[in-house]
């Protein structure tokens, strides 16, 4: 019996280690530590001392998921107090701090996404669905899933999770690049 419970820690010690070698490496991207995964893949962002109304949060910590979307999170407050924030926080505070841009620059830097100029040539129907970065022509930046109207072919459809109205329409002519990950 004392051997099992010492080969039952064994492992669980051992285990620990792999999870935590898992992390391939950080990297620093303007305000924000982008923590990989061994494959390459993002799998969490920091902010340290984030501009927040009060002032009070000394680092955001988020979970990357699919998309280079924050899926959870957890906030320290200057006083050591930590906790889980709701999806809206998440939602909020990685938009308000350029969170999803980050993301899909380092993701470009890396060669983990293709690009698309609309305005050389049509998107190929192939991306219908995909959740797609679209940079317009004054450098802002849209997150979402794009879809196609038959009846105009020179533009696109941006459902972003969130907004009201329905999709963005974008006509070619206006948008710089289209990226989606590899």
């Amino acid at each position: 019996m004392r051997y099992n419970s010492l080969a039952i820690r064994f492992g669980l010690a051992c285990s620990l280690c792999l999870l935590q070698g898992a992390h391939a490496g950080q990297v620093q991207a303007g305000p924000w530590t982008i923590v990989t995964e061994s494959d390459g893949r993002m799998a969490s962002m920091s902010y340290a001392n984030p501009q927040t109304g009060v002032g009070v949060a000394q680092m955001l910590d988020l979970k990357i998921g699919a998309n280079a979307m924050a899926t959870q999170g957890r906030i320290e407050f200057k006083n050591g107090v930590k906790r889980d924030m709701t999806q809206e926080e998440v939602a909020y505070f990685y938009a308000r701090l350029d969170g999803p841009k980050t993301a899909w620059d380092y993701l470009a830097s890396k060669d983990r996404v293709t690009k698309y100029s609309p305005v050389r040539g049509h998107l190929p129907e192939k991306l219908a669905g995909s959740f797609i970065r679209v940079i317009i022509m004054d450098g802002a930046n849209f997150f979402g899933k794009l879809a196609f109207d038959a009846a105009r072919p020179d533009e696109f459809m941006l459902d972003v999770a969130g907004a009201s109205g329905g999709p963005i329409r974008f006509e070619n002519k206006i948008v710089s690049e289209v990226e989606v990950t590899k």
